[in-house]
């Protein structure tokens, strides 16, 4: 019972990452894609406030840790406790490709001058938006792994 309850958590964190990774791939992405370089200094105006990242700073470590305590409340069920490790394991891979491959092109995007090399500013924008996709893949297959370890519980 505690292990569906914390499946279930886990699999609300993983469709709200899901989802807002979907969402920044379709309206974000285009929105910084479209005419570099004013675009990204209107997206740099905009995101002042706040930006995705804060969003994303919560829900995926709560995520994170909702899949490993679910893991060890499934423990006697193998089949689940794997799938979870699964999920788990491509999240945190999931954050390793945040901070080698985003960061550095955000930074690019809203960290460097806006009078520089447009080409680089077009580069990093298309490099970031079609990572992003990729993100949305490795989100997507968390998921549905998490999907089927809860699945499999409730059939036992």
């Amino acid at each position: 019972m505690v292990a569906d309850a914390l499946t279930t958590l886990a699999l609300l964190g993983l469709a709200l990452l899901l989802g807002a990774t979907v969402y920044e791939s379709v309206v974000m992405a285009p929105n910084y894609e479209r005419d570099v370089p004013a675009s990204i200094a209107l997206a740099r105006n905009f995101l002042q406030r706040t930006t995705p990242a804060h969003y994303f700073r919560i829900v995926m470590p709560v995520t994170q840790v909702l899949l490993l305590a679910g893991i060890a409340a499934s423990w006697p069920l193998a089949s689940a406790r794997w799938r979870l490790a699964i999920a788990l394991a491509i999240l945190v891979l999931l954050d390793a490709i945040t901070f080698a491959f985003h960061y550095p092109r955000l930074a690019v995007m809203f960290k460097s001058p806006l009078t520089g090399d447009a080409a680089r500013l077009e580069r990093a924008a298309r490099q970031w938006a079609v990572g992003n996709w990729v993100r949305a893949v490795l989100v997507a297959a968390a998921f549905l792994a998490a999907l089927q370890a809860l699945t499999l519980a409730a059939a036992r």
